[in-house]
């Protein structure tokens, strides 16, 4: 049994690394397409990967049974669910991406009962009710536009999301977090690099852009995936899913004093609605 005290530690670490990243893609997806993004984040984190499993456990191929599971959690955790944020993060503002996200908890909780065939409990199926009232006043901008495909960008997050978390879970058995993130990393760049090459961008960014690129891609998707994994595996995806409900505060406040976004009044009464609801599903089913 792991230290869950030193894994809530290695999560808030997590939380700000997030937050950092979530700033630099939405930034990054303006010159560049989201799956050469990927790709090459991805990329640049498979040496401090392969470096860090190496020194822990010694590097070994998986066994042919476990190459079905690992490809699932591959293209579920790697190519899938960051696609798709990173297109939330081209059509909506970082604030507005964390707060649907951190509709998770409250998801991973229905899922949980349907699969465990338990009923709900009343209260907390309340409480998910004000969270989706919350929802929807956080995405709506007064101008009936909503930006539909961030929106459903970050509903298909979620979804993919809890499925990644029982095949995660699964690999658990046979495989530590640190060799699942590694596995994963290198299957997703296989996937990715035809047609991450076929969408490069015409121009190269700036040069501090590609830095921060490769530093996040070091960061969050090498040192930060092991730490969500293990949080994932530890935790459990209800409970990993509280640190989603902070992560809009951070960015909101990055969001408005790097990229220069803000959020309506009407906007940031539901995004505080969907934070509490989420800390109180949390509370109630940790």
């Amino acid at each position: 049994m792991r230290n869950k005290k030193a894994t809530h530690g290695l999560m808030l670490v997590l939380l700000l690394i997030w937050t950092v990243d979530a700033v630099t893609v939405s930034t990054a997806v303006e010159s560049m397409s989201q799956i050469f993004l990927l790709c090459f984040k991805t990329l640049c984190s498979i040496p401090v990967l392969a470096i860090f499993v190496h020194l822990r456990e010694g590097l070994r191929l998986p066994g042919k049974k476990d190459v079905p599971l690992l490809l699932l959690a591959t293209v579920l955790g790697d190519v899938l669910y960051f696609f798709f944020e990173y297109t939330a993060y081209k059509y909506l503002p970082v604030a507005q991406v964390t707060v649907l996200l951190g509709f998770l908890p409250a998801a991973s909780y229905l899922v949980d009962c349907c699969v465990r065939r338990t009923r709900p409990e009343p209260r907390i199926l309340m409480v998910i009710l004000l969270s989706i009232v919350g929802l929807v006043l956080a995405v709506w901008d007064g101008q009936g536009d909503g930006s539909v495909i961030g929106i459903l960008s970050c509903v298909l997050c979620v979804i993919i999301w809890i499925a990644y978390g029982y095949v995660a879970r699964a690999l658990d058995r046979s495989f530590s977090p640190e060799a699942i993130t590694l596995y994963e990393s290198v299957g997703a760049v296989a996937l990715m690099l035809i047609p991450a090459l076929l969408r490069r961008p015409a121009e190269i960014a700036a040069g501090d852009l590609w830095i921060s690129i490769i530093g996040m891609g070091i960061l969050t998707t090498g040192f930060g995936y092991i730490i969500e994994v293990r949080g994932l595996i530890d935790l459990g995806t209800t409970v990993s899913g509280i640190y989603l409900n902070f992560l809009p505060v951070f960015t909101a406040i990055a969001g408005a004093l790097v990229l220069h976004q803000h959020m309506t009044p009407l906007q940031l009464v539901g995004s505080g609605l969907v934070i509490l609801c989420g800390l109180h599903v949390v509370r109630k089913t940790a």
